[in-house]
């Protein structure tokens, strides 16, 4: 069935029943091995980017070591800081190893995070302590944790680091910088760097969490809306599965009604003719609905079909259909080239085409003109018909959904939504236009031709 060929499927994985949340919508609940799997990957990337940091930071602080002793006078004590440098290259190496296929948790990227600020006071200590311009690296882990981790997670780090810059101060002055007084204005100096950080490091934290809290707020409005508008999408698929159902059954049925009330009166080999057309008819019905059934029941696969030659068979059908309509046939394509549709597809676009053609010429007044043709390196498909035209107001409404110049009862005004949606989904478009000297033109165009 071609019209249904682009609808959702019914039959596809529906989701489990939706869960209400407290704005008053609907979400339906993920299972709970999902959320832990999708927690363990978000951590497991957190930590990835830690390890990397990690590398960054210890190579720039053990760079330092003898630049620091040259250039500032530190007094560094190397059997503290190697120790130091080499746990945490073990340490380093072995998370690594470990992203490999261990469950990661949030807890143990916090102790990370820990480890490191301790790691790095400790090289601070060997190296200067707090006259060191390097402590400000302890910034950067603070400023890691409040991007990344809870709120509370993120405080806590921040004290630490707080802390553990405090203790620096706590070196015998001396040890660790001959050119560090024990007070004076470059110790004041130094305890308002302290503070500053202390203030520096509060307004990171609380600051980040909340904008990350608000991202992460947004973001989950985003997928609630993003579920409702997929839940309205099925919905719509349903709608336009009935729709197109009803379009494709309306030309069958309609032609039994009429060769039904023909048979009566009728003489006996006028009447076995129509009787024959009605079988057809019926026959047609069941093949519409059995290909409908197939196609619910599995998605659309790519198709491929000559272009001619599906154009010409469609055109047979219709006109058994309509005895007595006329139709004029040009087929000027190559006989390989071929468009990206099922044969039943281009079956079903052209006989919605032509049977609102056929109503514009008032019955099949005048012929009625399909053309296939080569246009710059792509396909296109017209109808023409000689009727009355479209109407100024409504032309630049063609094709959306229920809207139809017939009258009331004739009509769903779904043909051309149908034909303009199948084409959308195959790359292609349809062109509605004025024809010369009067009368419609519509043009299914195809994205390239095809041999």
């Amino acid at each position: 069935m071609g019209f249904a060929a682009f609808t959702p499927s019914p039959s596809a994985p529906v989701d489990p029943p939706p869960a209400v949340d407290f704005d008053g919508g609907s979400a339906p609940k993920p299972p709970l091995k999902a959320v832990l799997d999708d927690a363990g990957d978000a951590h497991r990337i957190l930590l990835r980017w830690l390890v990397g940091l990690r590398w960054a930071v210890f190579l720039i602080l053990a760079a330092t070591l003898p630049l620091g002793e040259r250039f500032f006078g530190f007094h560094v004590r190397y059997e503290v800081a190697l120790p130091v440098i080499a746990l945490i290259v073990a340490f380093n190496a072995a998370t690594q190893r470990r992203l490999r296929s261990a469950r990661i948790s949030s807890r143990e990227v916090a102790l990370g995070v820990a480890l490191d600020l301790v790691a790095i006071g400790a090289l601070l200590a060997a190296s200067g302590g707090a006259a060191n311009p390097f402590s400000a690296v302890f910034f950067v882990h603070v400023a890691l944790a409040a991007s990344l981790l809870p709120a509370r997670t993120t405080f806590a780090l921040a004290a630490l680091a707080a802390c553990l810059f405090a203790s620096l101060f706590a070196l015998p002055s001396g040890s660790c910088c001959a050119n560090h007084p024990a007070s004076g204005g470059f110790s004041d100096h130094l305890y308002g760097m302290w503070a500053a950080f202390v203030v520096a490091s509060g307004l990171v934290a609380h600051f980040l969490t909340r904008v990350r809290r608000a991202l992460d707020e947004r973001g989950r409005e985003i997928a609630r809306l993003r579920r409702q508008a997929d839940e309205g999408a099925r919905f719509a698929g349903l709608g336009t599965l009935a729709a197109g159902t009803a379009h494709e059954l309306a030309t069958p049925l309609g032609t039994i009604a009429v060769l039904a009330g023909e048979i009566d009166g009728a003489p006996a080999d006028e009447a076995a003719v129509h009787g024959r057309a009605i079988g057809e008819q019926v026959a047609r019905c069941r093949d519409i609905l059995a290909r409908m059934q197939a196609q619910v029941a599995a998605p659309r696969a790519p198709a491929s079909t000559a272009v001619g030659r599906a154009v010409e068979a469609a055109v047979e059908t219709w006109r058994r259909a309509h005895p007595s309509a006329t139709v004029a046939l040009s087929v000027r394509v190559p006989e390989g080239a071929t468009v990206p549709l099922g044969a039943d597809e281009i079956e079903a676009a052209l006989g919605a085409l032509l049977d609102n053609a056929l109503h514009a010429t008032g019955g099949g007044a005048a012929p009625i003109g399909v053309a296939v043709a080569e246009e710059q390196g792509a396909v296109v498909v017209r109808v023409e018909d000689g009727g009355a035209g479209v109407a100024p107001h409504l032309a630049h409404r063609l094709g959306e959904p229920f809207l139809t110049t017939k009258e009331p009862g004739e009509g769903m005004g779904l043909g051309l939504y149908l034909v303009r949606t199948l084409l959308s989904h195959v790359g292609g478009g349809l062109e509605v236009a004025p024809a010369e000297p009067r009368g419609t033109r519509v043009t299914l165009r195809f994205a390239e031709l095809a041999r």
